[in-house]
């Protein structure tokens, strides 16, 4: 791939390169062949050389993904599709330049032909004008001796004024020449010196009628002394002229503005070029004016030859500053493009940094994160040489001295703001992904425990519930379940260890939660933004982070800004982390007495089942048994009193450690107790009726009471059956009974539930101000609602019923068109609906008026709140300040900058009490709209059901205030207090001011008093 690329790459850029190239032929059939090649390039050369751009771009995407979660892949940035569609870019616009320039050239050539045809014309024709007036001077000069003098100087006259009309034709074709000199032409110079010798002949031929001819008569015309005189006065002109637009141009280099912004930078360069141009072209009309000199009379010939001087010095110094300006300009693009190259590098990570968002780390792939961390550093790594490259190309230019130090200067800063303020955010980057990895860390932890708890749980909660089993079982049991408790331990030992883990780990989702109170904020980096500077590990405080990336703080200096989030962390330790670990904890206590309750049950069920066979031992059921199965027994009576004793002595040991485990007033602890007892006295018995006769059976009492159950089954099987004998109504009339029997029922338990619901809703109190009832009332509200939901399909089947009963009337009552019987019910049942459809449309409403009433309080609460409790801290340093009659000047000063600073602090928090003015009056709204709802409905209800309802409504008298009078009263207090405070600090700061003035005023009369003191001793 890089072979490839590589070679792609400089296909592409010597392409580019001869698309730039500047030098174009002056012949048309050769630029019309440059455009032919060049509709061939595009024809035949690009498509190939895409389809190669293409595919290594499909072999690119095929490495990244071979190598992806690696870092193997190292392919310089120049080769890399994105460097490659730019290059292929720029071909494609040099291209179009291309197109744009010899297009151009060959319209110029065109024109450029005429004039040249034109020049060719009419050098011949001047040429021959000037050859016959040759002849014509050559004829008066032969008669000039011999000729009548008027004769010759009417002949000089035609002749003089023949050289005046060929003047305009020659300035002509200077025009043209120009134009040939302004494209570069090639033949510029041939036809330069053609046309300046017609004009240098006219010129000879002025002269010599003038010197030659008219001086031998002795004579000299009026216009040629004046067209000699306007002749030299066009020359000092020509000559001023170019001294004045040299001086013009050093001006304007040496005024040169060197701006910040490339693209005008790069204009001005542009720009630039044509006026260097432009001063270099100039040399020709230098050398003209040198040429001129010629033509210079001798007595003004040194006047001419001083501001010639002065021309070529002044030329010579426009021209070596100018090349300067085109040194200082490339150079200064140059570093300029490079640094906006790295500004550009830096921000693209910048940007990526500051967005991250870290509150929801479930979104975050951690893996790739630790993976980008490091790939960050590795470039930053490489790319710092290039940085510094940068830095010491822009600290070169300033000790060159280059003209633009103000723009150097600022281009530098920023490169090193912008380097430091990237190493602070991979230092932010670190840290946060330190905690991100430390809280997912510990949240797959608390996931695997609490998981564990669960089935743990579920297995104590669905096993051990037997309460016969045999003795093995229950050792087996006993053996499970200490298993467990040894577990239980080793979780309880790791929840401990993992509540000294999160004593560490940041609240991150508290960024993504707007906090309700200021909370400190700890800085990762340094950052220095326009209003405030902030030192790594300071504390701040964070006022506002509704906005995910920017946050409102206030810094160690009390200056408040807004800051990227990424720059702060939250410090631990996780209110959320701590709830969870809390829950754990209660959850494996909780399993911990099960455990215990399960442990205790296998044992007590152990001993039950162990006292139970001992109590049903006898002497009876021991001589029936065959003598195989008496062994146990007979062993058992045939061990010594001694060893009896110990297996009696071991059982009642065993049953008081349980005992002591269990609550005395256990109903099992007593239920353990009675059977321990009766086992004693069982194994006492059994002892003492071993050497007596076995009693009669009980077996008479039993077929007595088996009998009497089984008449009592019989009777309810006889009944049950009588039942479902009955069969269904079989007639029309007793079908129709039955529905209508359904629908009455139905009216009566519909009208009882819309009743009740009625009263419910009348009930309810007004709006009211607290929080805690706010979330009360829709508390309440949430709950009727379900209710309303699940009682729904009573209505639904009520209408149902009545649209049933009145099908089986009209179908049983024959030639009957109404049934007002029919008609009645309808209409109480829609009466019903209606009312039933209220009673939900002002559940409704009343849920969204509580939600949005709920969270306007929450914000005025909030911010009520702050603002009494500073109107508190103010009113307190207010009233706690001495008086000013019983203070020194330096202590008037010191409290008149207090209360200053007070009345600073005031008209900051002007915008937030309007706020709060805003957040109040939206409640009271809200909440007399929702007094007023209320009041309607209730007076509604008393309407339908008369006023003898109102007895049965919970509310029997209103609360003293309710929620909008409430707030009414805090908000007049509010702004009561907060105009009194301002009232009272100017008052008292105009006290000061007046103290502090009559001081300074005794002070100065002191001064003079003794001034005048001092100068009557001298006197």
């Amino acid at each position: 791939y890089l072979q490839d690329a590589k070679a792609w790459l400089e296909w592409v850029k010597n392409a580019t390169e001869l698309m730039y190239e500047k030098e174009l032929p002056q012949n048309l059939e050769e630029l019309e062949k440059l455009v032919d090649q060049l509709n061939k390039f595009q024809g035949e050369d690009l498509p190939p050389m895409e389809d190669e751009k293409d595919k290594l771009k499909r072999i690119y995407s095929e490495l990244v993904h071979a190598f992806m979660g690696t870092n193997f892949l190292h392919v310089p940035t120049n080769l890399q599709p994105q460097s490659l569609d730019q290059a292929w870019d720029e071909l494609l616009k040099a291209m179009e330049f291309r197109y744009e320039i010899l297009h151009e050239q060959l319209g110029i050539q065109g024109n450029l032909d005429d004039i040249i045809s034109r020049l060719t014309r009419g050098i011949g024709i001047v040429n021959e004008k000037l050859d016959l007036i040759l002849r014509r001077i050559e004829e008066v000069e032969a008669r000039a001796d011999t000729a009548d003098p008027a004769e010759i100087r009417r002949a000089v006259q035609e002749l003089v004024e023949d050289l005046e009309a060929i003047e305009a034709p020659i300035n002509d074709l200077f025009d043209d020449v120009d134009i040939l000199k302004q494209h570069n032409h090639p033949r510029t110079d041939e036809f330069y010196r053609q046309v300046y010798g017609l004009h240098q002949r006219r010129t000879a031929y002025l002269d010599r009628l003038n010197n030659q001819i008219l001086t031998r008569i002795g004579i000299r015309t009026d216009t040629m002394s004046r067209r000699s005189e306007e002749r030299t006065k066009s020359l000092f002109h020509n000559l001023e002229e170019a001294i004045r637009w040299v001086r013009e141009k050093s001006e304007k280099l040496d005024s040169m503005v060197f701006h910040e912004d490339l693209e005008t930078l790069e204009e001005v360069f542009e720009q630039h070029k044509i006026d260097n141009r432009d001063i270099q072209d100039f040399d020709q009309t230098v050398k003209e004016c040198i040429a001129r000199q010629a033509e210079i009379s001798a007595e003004e010939s040194h006047e001419y030859c001083e501001l010639l001087a002065v021309l070529e010095s002044e030329y010579q110094q426009l021209r070596d500053l100018s090349a300067g300006r085109m040194l200082d300009l490339d150079s200064l693009i140059a570093f300029i493009r490079a640094a906006q190259l790295e500004l550009i590098w830096i921000h693209e990570r910048e940007d990526i940094e500051v967005t991250r968002n870290w509150s929801n780390i479930e979104r975050l792939d951690l893996p790739m994160l630790q993976n980008y961390f490091k790939q960050l550093l590795h470039e930053i790594e490489l790319r710092e040489k290039r940085f510094n490259d940068v830095h010491n190309q822009g600290a070169a230019l300033l000790n060159q001295r280059h003209p633009a130090v103000e723009v150097i200067e600022i281009y530098l800063r920023s490169l090193q703001n912008q380097w430091d303020w990237l190493l602070g955010l991979t230092k932010c980057l670190e840290g946060h992904l330190r905690d991100a990895l430390n809280l997912k860390s510990f949240q797959e932890e608390v996931a695997v425990i609490e998981e564990w708890i669960k089935s743990q749980t579920e297995h104590l909660e669905n096993n051990y519930n037997q309460t016969n089993f045999s003795v093995e079982e229950g050792e087996r049991w006993l053996r499970e379940l200490n298993e467990i408790r040894e577990v239980i331990q080793r979780y309880h030992n790791l929840l401990m260890t993992l509540a000294e883990r999160s004593a560490q780990i940041s609240p991150l989702w508290q960024r993504g939660e707007r906090i309700r109170q200021p909370i400190p904020v700890t800085a990762w980096c340094d950052y220095k933004g326009k209003d405030i500077e902030i030192r790594a590990g300071d504390e701040v405080t964070l006022i506002d982070n509704s906005d995910l990336i920017n946050w409102t703080v206030r810094g160690v200096d009390g200056v408040q800004a807004t800051v990227p989030s990424v720059v702060f962390r939250i410090p631990p330790p996780d209110p959320q982390l701590t709830q969870h670990l809390a829950r754990l904890a209660a959850q494996l206590d909780k399993m911990r007495k099960l455990w215990d309750r399960k442990h205790r049950m296998i044992r007590f069920n152990m001993m039950i089942s162990t006292m139970k066979s001992i109590q049903g031992w006898d002497l009876d059921t021991f001589l029936s048994y065959p003598p195989e199965q008496r062994w146990d027994l007979d062993t058992f009576l045939s061990y010594p009193p001694e060893q009896r004793d110990e297996i009696i002595k071991a059982l009642n040991d065993d049953v008081n450690k349980l005992l002591a485990e269990m609550d005395p007033n256990d109903p099992l602890a007593l239920r353990l107790k009675e059977e321990l007892r009766r086992t004693n006295d069982h194994f006492l018995d059994l002892l003492n009726q071993s050497l007596r006769g076995p009693e009669s059976d009980l077996s008479s009492q039993f077929d007595e009471r088996l009998a009497e159950l089984l008449k009592k089954l019989e009777e309810a099987w006889k009944k049950l059956n009588e039942r479902t004998a009955e069969g269904v109504p079989k007639t029309v009339e007793d079908l129709e009974r039955l529905i209508l029997q359904q629908v009455l029922q139905g009216i009566d338990e519909v009208t009882d539930i819309v009743r009740r619901h009625e009263i419910t809703l009348s009930s309810f109190d007004d709006m009211p101000s607290a929080l805690d009832s706010l979330r009360g009332v829709h508390a309440q509200l949430l709950e009727l609602n379900m209710v309303l939901q699940q009682q729904e399909h009573i209505i639904h089947q009520l209408n149902k019923n009545t649209a049933q009963l009145r099908q089986h009337v009209a179908r049983t009552r024959f030639n009957v068109a109404s049934h007002p019987d029919v008609d009645r019910l309808e209409e109480q049942v829609q009466q019903l609906t209606v009312r039933w459809d209220n009673v939900c449309s002002q559940v409704t409403d009343r849920l969204k008026v509580a939600e949005e009433s709920q969270q306007t309080q929450m914000v005025y609460r909030s911010q009520y709140d702050e603002e009494i409790q500073w109107l508190d801290r103010v009113e307190n340093t207010i009233n706690k300040l001495r008086k000013p009659e019983t203070l020194s000047p330096d202590e008037l000063q010191q409290q008149l900058e207090q209360l200053m600073a007070e009345y600073r602090q005031l008209q900051e928090h002007t915008a937030t009490i309007e706020n709060i003015n805003k957040e109040g009056g939206k409640f009271i709204r809200e909440a007399k709209n929702y007094d007023n709802s209320l009041n309607t409905f209730r007076e509604h209800i008393t309407t339908i059901h008369g006023p003898g309802i109102r007895n049965e409504f919970r509310r029997t008298q209103p609360q003293p205030k309710n929620g909008a009078q409430i707030v009414t009263e805090e908000l007049e207090a509010l702004n009561r207090r907060f105009a009194e405070l301002s009232s009272v600090i100017l008052e008292r700061r105009n006290q000061l001011n007046i103290l502090i003035q009559n001081w300074k005023r005794k002070q100065q009369v002191g001064f003079k008093k003794t001034f005048f003191f001092q100068i009557f001793n001298v006197v």
